[in-house]
C-alpha cells in the first residue's frame, strides 16, 4: 500500500530477521552504490518531476463513477505511470489515465482503471486499510512540501481519508465529508471523486499544488505512480509533483454545522444495597437523565465547522458524545509506567498532527519511544479519579470519565505560519454514595477545569522549520474542602529542525519547560520531591542521515528530576538522560532474494538525570525482508547490562536488577491471501539468578468473502522470577511484639503499616519484596460485514485473564538516610513478625462492542450500538499459583460486574 512506503518503525521488542546470505548480499549493494550509476540504474530524481494540468469546470458533472459528461473533457488525460512495486521502475502493467477539474465549491477527481483480468473486490468499512484494488491521490493545497491531504477510493466502493504532515508522518484520523463513486467498464473500472473546498485549506492566489496519483493492483502486490519516487530515497510530500491550471480557485468560508441526538440506556449488576440496576460502569452523557440512579438519558450536542480566513478554520463541538467508540483493550501492566491508550475519539483525532512536534523517536523498549510528549489529548476528557470510601459506604454511581462540556480547534495557516489552538472545559464530577444510614450523597471526585494546547510552526528559508507549543491546566471554580488536585500546570515547548534539500540529512532540536502552581506537595516513584511551586526542563536532539542504501539516527535526552508535563501531556518519568542510537543497510530495491531488506545495529544508554544510577544499557542486531512471494520475515536479538531501578520501592530507593539476554522473531504470510497469518515471539531470560519473560502472538486475518473481513488476535504474555515490591516500606517490626505483645504500657508498633512515600527514605524502614510469576491471555476478535460501502456492522470482542503470583516473601531493611541500592544478593526471607501480605491478584474482562453505522446523507450518520462489559479483579484470599481455569472462572465468582448499553445516535450535516 502507498500508506506504508516509510522507513519501517521498530517495536517495542525491536523484531526483524536477515539470513546471513542476505546481510552479504545486502552489504555488497551498499558497496556498490557508492559507484557511478551501472547501466541500467534509476536515474536521478530530477528526471521524475512531472506536472499535471487541472481546468475549470464548465458544465454539470453527476458523481456516478463514469466520467462520461463533455465537461471532463476539458481538462487533459494525465496517464504513463511507473512501479514502484513489485517491478521498481517498470511501465505499470495497467493502464491508468486521469483528469482533475474545479470550480467554486469542489474539486473533482476522475480515474479510468484498465485491468484485463478480474479485479480484486474487497468491501469494509471507511477508513480501513484492505487487500483491493483502489485509486489514490495526495494534494498539498498549500504548497508547503511537508503536509498534504490523501484521498482514496476502493473499486468496492469504500472511501478512505488522510493527511500526511512533517512530509513522511502519514494518519488516518483526518475525517472529511465527500462523495465518490465507482463504474464498471468495458476494460476494467472508474471512479469519480467530488471533495468539498471547505474541508481542505486554500490559500488565497494558489497557482499550484503539490499532486501525485497512485494506483494499486492488488493481485500482483503493485503500486503505480504517476510521479515515481524510487524506494529507499528520502523524503514523501517533498517529492510530490505539481499540479498546475487552478489559477482562482479559492478558499470556501461556509459553515458547517453537525448536531446530535442519542438515547442511551443501561443496565449493570449487581447492584449495591438492593438499588436495583446502577450506572457504575458505563456511564452516559447526562443531558437529560432519566432517572435517580442514571440508568439512561437523553443526549445532544453539536459539531461545527467555519473558514474563519483563506487558510484557518475553527472547528468546535459542545457536549460531545462519543459512545460509538471502540473500548480501550484491556492490557495487564506489571510495569510502575502509566498505560499509554491511543486516541480513538473523532474530535479530538482531527487536526491532531498540528500538535505533534517533529521529535520523532524510532526505538522501542522500557525506555524507547518519546520520553514525553507535552500534549495527550486522552487527558481531555480523563478517567474519573476514584474515591477512598469508608468500609459501610457503597458507590452508587461514577461516570468512567471525565465528560467534555465543549471544546474548540483553531487549525491553519496565517501569514506562512501553521497554526493550531486546542482549548476545552471540562466541569466538576461527583460520585453518588450510599451512606450507611440509607441516604444517598453526592460526593466531589474532580474539580472543574480548563486545557488549553497552542502550537505554531513556521519555515525558516528552505531548509529550516521552527516551532513553538504551550499548554495550559487551569482549574477554576474550587472548593479547597474538597482536598481535590487543583494544580495550575504550564509548559512550553520551542523545536527547530534543519534540513538538506533532498531531506537526506538532519537534525532536530527541542527544548522544554514546565511550571507547576498551586500543587499539593508530593513524592513521586523516583524519590523527587514536587513542592507547592516546581519548575523543570527538558532537552532533546535528534541527528539523522537517510540514504538509498544505508541510513542512522542518535537521539539524546535530559529531563530534569522536577519536570512535569503529566496533566496535560503524557511522560512515563522525569530525572533522566538517554542517549541512543541505530546504524542500518537496506536494499529498497526488488531483486532476486527479496523485494526489499533490511540489517540495523542499535544501542541505548539511559541514565538518571545527575549520572549516578544506569537505568538501561543494551544493544543487539535486528534484520527484516519481503520475500518476492510477500512473506515478511524478521528477527533479531539483545544483550543487556545489569541496572539500577529506582521507581520500585517507590521512595527513591534503587533496586538491582539483572542483566538479561532475548530473541525475537515474527512471520506473515502474503496478505493477498483470503486467509493471512501472523505470528511473533520473544523470549528473555535474565542471568544469573533465574528470570525470565515470554510472548507469542498469533494473529490471523481472514475475508471468507467479499463483504467480510475481521481479525484473530491471540496474545500469550508470562514471566517469572522477578522481584517485585508486596508492601511500601513501613517500620521496622518489633521482636518484643511478637508472637505475644508485652502488656501496657509497651507500645507495639503495627507491623502492616507504611510510610508516606514523602517520609519513608528519613526513618528506619523494612521493604517486602517476593519473586513474581505474571501470565496474561488476551483473545481480541474484530470483524466488519459491509453491505454497502456507506452501511456497515462492525463487532469487537475481548477477553482477557491474567494471573499474578508471588513467591515466598523477602525482606531488606535500610536505616534512616541511607539510600544504598538494594541488591539482590542481601535479600532474606521475610520473618514472622513481618506479617507479609497476600499480595497474589486474578483478572478478567469481557468487552463487546456492536456497532451498526449507516452514513445515510454525505456527512450524516446514524449508528446504533450495543456494547457489554464484565469485569472482575480480585486481590483477597488468592492462593498461590497460576490457573487458567480459575482466572477464566472469576467471570462467574462473587464480585462480578456487569454492565450493557444501548446508544441510539444521529450525526446530522448541514453545510450553510
Amino acid at each position: 500500500m502507498k500508506c506504508a512506503r516509510s522507513l519501517r518503525v521498530l517495536s517495542g521488542q525491536m523484531r526483524s530477521t536477515l539470513p546471513a546470505l542476505a546481510v552479504l548480499a545486502a552489504a555488497g549493494r551498499v558497496l556498490a552504490a557508492e559507484d557511478p550509476p551501472a547501466a541500467g540504474a534509476l536515474p536521478a530524481e530530477s528526471f521524475y518531476v512531472r506536472t499535471a494540468h487541472a481546468a475549470r469546470r464548465t458544465g454539470p458533472i453527476e458523481i456516478d463513477g463514469k466520467m462520461s459528461e463533455p465537461a471532463w473533457q476539458a481538462a487533459p488525460l494525465e496517464d504513463n505511470f511507473t512501479q514502484v512495486n513489485p517491478e521498481e521502475g517498470k511501465p505499470a502493467s495497467v493502464h491508468t489515465a486521469f483528469r482533475v477539474l474545479w470550480d467554486d465549491e469542489y474539486l473533482y477527481f476522475g480515474a479510468v482503471c484498465d485491468d484485463p483480468e478480474p479485479l480484486t473486490i474487497s468491501l469494509s468499512r471507511r477508513d480501513r486499510f484492505i487487500e483491493g484494488d483502489s485509486v489514490q491521490f495526495d494534494l498539498d493545497t498549500t504548497f508547503d512540501r511537508r503536509t498534504a491531504y490523501h484521498f482514496q477510493v476502493y473499486a468496492a466502493g469504500q472511501q478512505l481519508d488522510a493527511i500526511h504532515f512533517n512530509d513522511t508522518d502519514f494518519t488516518t484520523d483526518w475525517d472529511a465529508a465527500w462523495e465518490s463513486a465507482v463504474a464498471r467498464t468495458p476494460t476494467g473500472w472508474s471512479v469519480e471523486m467530488r471533495i468539498p473546498l471547505r474541508v481542505m485549506r486554500i490559500p488565497e492566489g494558489a497557482h499550484q499544488m503539490g499532486f501525485n496519483v497512485y494506483r494499486i493492483l492488488s493481485r500482483r502486490h503493485e503500486e503505480d505512480q504517476w510521479r515515481f519516487r524510487p524506494n529507499g530515497r528520502p523524503g514523501d510530500i517533498s517529492r510530490l509533483g505539481i499540479l498546475e491550471g487552478i489559477d482562482g480557485i479559492h478558499p470556501v468560508r461556509a459553515l458547517e454545522l453537525r448536531p446530535y441526538v442519542a438515547a442511551k440506556l443501561l443496565r449493570n449488576a449487581p447492584a449495591p444495597g438492593g438499588l436495583g440496576p446502577h450506572g457504575e460502569i458505563n456511564g452516559l452523557c447526562g443531558t437529560a437523565p432519566f432517572d435517580l440512579h442514571r440508568q439512561g438519558g437523553l443526549c445532544a450536542g453539536l459539531d461545527f465547522r467555519y473558514n474563519v480566513a483563506s487558510d484557518l478554520a475553527l472547528v468546535g463541538t459542545v457536549n460531545p458524545d462519543f459512545g460509538q467508540v471502540e473500548a480501550d483493550q484491556r492490557v495487564l501492566n506489571l510495569s510502575t509506567f502509566e498505560t499509554f491508550f491511543p486516541e480513538k475519539r473523532p474530535f479530538f483525532l482531527e487536526g491532531l498532527d498540528l500538535f505533534k512536534p517533529p521529535m520523532q523517536v524510532d526505538m522501542g523498549g522500557p525506555y524507547g519511544g518519546q520520553v514525553y510528549q507535552i500534549f495527550y489529548s486522552r487527558r481531555i476528557g480523563r478517567a474519573t479519579p476514584s474515591l477512598d470510601l469508608a468500609d459501610d459506604q457503597t458507590l452508587v454511581y461514577q461516570t468512567p470519565f471525565v465528560p467534555v462540556l465543549s471544546a474548540i480547534k483553531l487549525s491553519g495557516t496565517v501569514g506562512g505560519a501553521s497554526v493550531g489552538m486546542l482549548d476545552a472545559v471540562e466541569p466538576r464530577v461527583s460520585e453518588q454514595i450510599l451512606q450507611p444510614g440509607g441516604s444517598f450523597e453526592d460526593v466531589r471526585a474532580s474539580e472543574a477545569r480548563n486545557t488549553a494546547v497552542v502550537r505554531v510552526r513556521s519555515p525558516s528559508g528552505t531548509h529550516a522549520i521552527g516551532g513553538l507549543t504551550a499548554t495550559a491546566v487551569d482549574p477554576f471554580l474550587t472548593d479547597p474542602s474538597w482536598g481535590l488536585d487543583a494544580t495550575h500546570a504550564h509548559v512550553a515547548q520551542g523545536d527547530l529542525t534543519l534540513y538538506t534539500a533532498d531531506r537526506s540529512y538532519g537534525f532536530t532540536g527541542q527544548a522544554s519547560g514546565s511550571l507547576l502552581t498551586g500543587h499539593t506537595p508530593s513524592t513521586v516513584r523516583d524519590g523527587t520531591n514536587i513542592g507547592l511551586t516546581s519548575t523543570g526542563y527538558a532537552l532533546s536532539s535528534r541527528l539523522y542521515a537517510t540514504k538509498e542504501n544505508w541510513y542512522t539516527s542518535i537521539w539524546t535526552d535530559e529531563l530534569s528530576p522536577e519536570f512535569n508535563v503529566n496533566h496535560l501531556g503524557y511522560m512515563q518519568r522525569a530525572n533522566l538522560f538517554r542517549t541512543m542510537g541505530y546504524v542500518g543497510l537496506r536494499d529498497p530495491h526488488p531483486g532476486p532474494l527479496w523485494q526489499r531488506a533490511n540489517l540495523i545495529l542499535f544501542g541505548r544508554e539511559v541514565r538518571d538525570a545527575r549520572l549516578r544510577l544506569s537505568l538501561e544499557r543494551d544493544g543487539g542486531i535486528e534484520g527484516w525482508f519481503t520475500t518476492n512471494d510477500f512473506w515478511f520475515f524478521d528477527t533479531g536479538g539483545y544483550l543487556a547490562a545489569s541496572y539500577k531501578d529506582d521507581r520500585e520501592l517507590a521512595d527513591g530507593t534503587p533496586i538491582e536488577r539483572q542483566g538479561n539476554r532475548g530473541w525475537y522473531a515474527s512471520v506473515s504470510t502474503d496478505s493477498r491471501k483470503p486467509v493471512q497469518l501472523q505470528f511473533s515471539w520473544s523470549y528473555q531470560r535474565s542471568f544469573p539468578r533465574f528470570e525470565r519473560a515470554n510472548q507469542l502472538e498469533w494473529f490471523v486475518v481472514f475475508r471468507p468473502l467479499p463483504q467480510v473481513d475481521g481479525s484473530f488476535d491471540l496474545a500469550y504474555n508470562e514471566s517469572a522470577g522477578t522481584i517485585r515490591q508486596i508492601r511500601t516500606a513501613g517500620p521496622l517490626p518489633d521482636p518484643k511484639c511478637y508472637p505475644v505483645p508485652p502488656p501496657p504500657p509497651y507500645a507495639c508498633p503495627d507491623p502492616t503499616s507504611t510510610f508516606a512515600r514523602s517520609q519513608a527514605v528519613q526513618q528506619d524502614r523494612l521493604y517486602l519484596l517476593a519473586a513474581q510469576q505474571a501470565r496474561s491471555v488476551s483473545g481480541t476478535l474484530r470483524a466488519t460485514y459491509s453491505f454497502t460501502p456507506f452501511l456497515t456492522l462492525q463487532a469487537y470482542t475481548q477477553l482477557f485473564t491474567a494471573g499474578i503470583s508471588y513467591d515466598d516473601p523477602l525482606r531488606a531493611t535500610r536505616s534512616a538516610g541511607d539510600r544504598s541500592t538494594v541488591t539482590l544478593g542481601e535479600l532474606s526471607p521475610a520473618r514472622p513478625e513481618d506479617l507479609p501480605p497476600n499480595s497474589n491478584e486474578r483478572q478478567v474482562g469481557l468487552n463487546i462492542n456492536l456497532i451498526l453505522r449507516w452514513e445515510w446523507r454525505t456527512g450524516s450518520t446514524l449508528y446504533l450500538v450495543y456494547a457489554h462489559q464484565s469485569t472482575n479483579d480480585i486481590t483477597k484470599r488468592v492462593p498461590a499459583g497460576l490457573d487458567f481455569g480459575r482466572e477464566l472462572g472469576a467471570l462467574n465468582e462473587r464480585g462480578v460486574a456487569h454492565g450493557d448499553t444501548v446508544l441510539v445516535k444521529v450525526d446530522l450535516l448541514r453545510a450553510l
